[in-house]
This record gives structure tokens, C-alpha cells and sequence, in this order.
């Protein structure tokens, strides 16, 4: 027999993704595509970045750890098309600087494991 997900499970990774979504439209309101252009040519982490903006990714439940769980699995691609539905210019840019996007993708899910 095949199990399936519950779905209670299902529920809490969309739960989880969206919230991922809306953190990223946040932090990319104060930046733009070119800001992530001058960021990857001078090679700056998302965590300078967020220390010089004093944008500040809000704290992270212990209630919501099995969507934070979740989101710490996903492949850099499976986050990057998280991303492309809602800052499709600022992901643009990630893809045009591989070594640079997989920093940010990985300091992304460092601020989601708190």
C-alpha cells in the first residue's frame, strides 16, 4: 500500500510556501533587481544586505517548524520557482549569478531555521 500525505501535512507545506512568499515580497520591496545586480558584482551575502536595509525577517514559531522543515528540503530550483511566482525581476537576477543565488537561497533558509 502507498502511503499518501496527509492533509494536514499538505496543509502546513502550502502554509509554508506561502509565508515563504510573503517574506520575499517584503524583503524585495526595498529591493530591486538592480540593487541585486550591485549586491552579486560586489558579492554581498542577503544577510549584509538585510543589515544595511535594517529589514529584519520575522521570527520564526516553534508551532511552525514542520513548514520550515519543509522549505529547509526543497532544492534551490523548487525555491526558485517559489520565488518566480511573486519577485519574477529579482529571480532574473539570482539566475544570472549561480554562486550568488545559491548564497542567497542558502541564507534564505538559514533566517527560516531561526
Amino acid at each position: 500500500m502507498v502511503s499518501r500525505p496527509s492533509v494536514i501535512s499538505e496543509m502546513i507545506k502550502i502554509r509554508a510556501e506561502r509565508k515563504f512568499q510573503e517574506v520575499a515580497v517584503a524583503i524585495c520591496e526595498g529591493l530591486t533587481p538592480q540593487h541585486m545586480e550591485d549586491m552579486a558584482q560586489h558579492k554581498l551575502s542577503l544577510a549584509q544586505l538585510l543589515q544595511q536595509t535594517g529589514y529584519k525577517i520575522p521570527k520564526v514559531s516553534v508551532f511552525a517548524r514542520p513548514g520550515v522543515d519543509h522549505l529547509a528540503r526543497l532544492s534551490d530550483e523548487d525555491i526558485l520557482v517559489l520565488l518566480e511566482q511573486v519577485v519574477p525581476e529579482n529571480v532574473a537576477v539570482l539566475r544570472r549569478h549561480p554562486d550568488f543565488c545559491r548564497g542567497v537561497i542558502r541564507d534564505l533558509k538559514a533566517f527560516a531555521r531561526g
